[in-house]
């Protein structure tokens, strides 16, 4: 009831207006994405001690379902991803009447005995899928990977009918909902890691035939605002060894335990494929030669271009062309090398949707509200391309997505008026997560 709609490019747009890929002379594609957590109802009921302070009919699942989909009705979406989506539910109610409304569905239910899981909605009228991969965070043998939680990572492609010779730059739209628990940060953080190993897989393979691929992560991450994991994500690289578990995401303070359970190096083991860069890998073992000689992997040697050393000419280089004349940037985006073995890092440059704080004012806003306390734990980020020449992000020169406008949140205060959450106005225990996107088309 106060959600207003943030214009943040002066064009008074509304995600409600349906977009056609064509824009005119700017060439442009918009579409809207909305991530939406909408309470599992059997584990709403698992756990009432958390909605004590909610009416008992507010409670019910028919009641909050026809709240969810009027919410989705009223916005609608162009890609629609969902977390706390119980099986039953989304498949004999909700993905029919999503269907109804134009929407194409991908689930994937969480592994063991849970019966929720994600989904990731779209219109099919403005996207087709290129891929989709279905991610069991679960390993077995890994002692940090041996929860139930699922993501999706999709790879869709923009319809551009109505303009043959051009082609919109294809999005991976990857959604989770990491591990609740407040104390195992370095379970969410192996999580993350897997997730974002995917997702850099979609983009790789994508540049693999010379096309750039953007790139939307969203869900329910349960982390605070610029707590470690959240930093991780917006800034490419976390130094993790010795972490106390519950700093990672924020959650709870345990400052005061005086030997509390930490993180240590290496993350991951080396037999998931996954290293340091968020990146997946080839097993390494069948290429050492039998002599004990050491040998180089490519990614090993390419990382070598960067160094100072590589952005030096030799004096006595024989000036050969399109051989020895090719000098590594500077500026450019170096590949993702931690400097330490005990370091994290990714090189999607993702951005927050939101800014965590209401517009104009030092008022956190929130996504969550139980019996115990409000947070911010659900987040959309984007990629953004970046400047380096001038260290500031400029997307109408270097492509990206550009966000250009969002439902705004609103205060702890703001949602206790309303009896906390879930209420008469909204059906969940989280707030939904909307925003609208700017694309670029370029000539084919």
């Amino acid at each position: 009831m106060w959600r207003v709609w943030e214009d943040l490019d002066g064009t008074q747009a509304k995600p409600s207006v349906p977009q056609t890929a064509d824009q005119g002379p700017e060439s442009v594609f918009e579409f809207s994405l909305m991530s939406y957590n909408i309470l599992a109802q059997y584990l709403l009921e698992g756990h009432p001690e958390l909605y004590i302070h909610c009416s008992d009919k507010v409670l019910v699942w028919s009641t909050r379902l026809k709240g969810i989909i009027q919410e989705i009705k009223t916005w609608r979406p162009d890609i629609l991803c969902l977390q706390e989506a119980e099986e039953i539910h989304f498949q004999k109610q909700l993905q029919p009447v999503l269907s109804d409304l134009g929407y194409t569905c991908v689930y994937k239910r969480r592994t063991g005995s849970k019966t929720d899981g994600c989904a990731v909605c779209y219109q099919h009228s403005r996207f087709f899928q290129l891929s989709v991969s279905l991610l069991e965070l679960r390993r077995e043998g890994c002692e940090l990977l041996d929860r139930d939680n699922v993501a999706i990572v999709l790879l869709l492609q923009p319809v551009t009918s109505k303009s043959p010779d051009q082609t919109g730059t294809p999005i991976c739209v990857a959604t989770t909902h990491l591990l609740f628990n407040p104390r195992r940060g370095d379970i969410k953080l192996a999580q993350l890691v897997m997730v974002l190993a995917e997702v850099d897989n979609v983009v790789r393979r994508c540049k693999a035939i010379g096309r750039e691929c953007e790139v939307v992560l969203c869900g329910d991450f349960n982390s605070f605002p610029y707590m470690p994991l959240y930093q991780f994500i917006k800034t490419g690289q976390l130094y993790y060894h010795g972490l106390p578990t519950w700093m990672i995401s924020g959650q709870e303070d345990l400052s005061h335990q005086t030997h509390p359970r930490r993180v240590f190096a290496p993350l991951l083991p080396s037999s998931l494929g996954i290293n340091d860069n968020c990146q997946y890998v080839k097993a390494k073992h069948a290429e050492w030669p039998p002599s004990g000689k050491l040998k180089y992997s490519q990614d090993f040697l390419l990382q070598l271009r960067y160094c100072k050393a590589a952005c030096e000419r030799p004096r006595d280089l024989a000036l050969i062309p399109d051989v020895t004349d090719n000098t590594p940037d500077p500026h450019e985006k170096q590949p993702c090398t931690p400097t330490f073995s005990n370091t994290v890092c990714h090189c999607l440059n993702l951005r927050s949707a939101y800014s965590h704080f209401i517009t104009g004012t030092d008022r956190p806003e929130v996504t969550t509200v139980h019996s115990n306390a409000g947070a911010t734990v659900d987040y959309i980020f984007y990629s953004a391309k970046t400047d380096h020449t001038r260290g500031q992000t400029d997307k109408r020169l270097h492509g990206g997505l550009e966000q250009i406008g969002r439902l705004a949140l609103l205060t702890e205060d703001d949602l206790w008026s309303l009896r906390g959450l879930p209420n008469e106005v909204f059906p969940s225990d989280h707030l939904s997560l909307l925003v609208k996107f700017k694309l670029r088309i370029s000539p084919l």
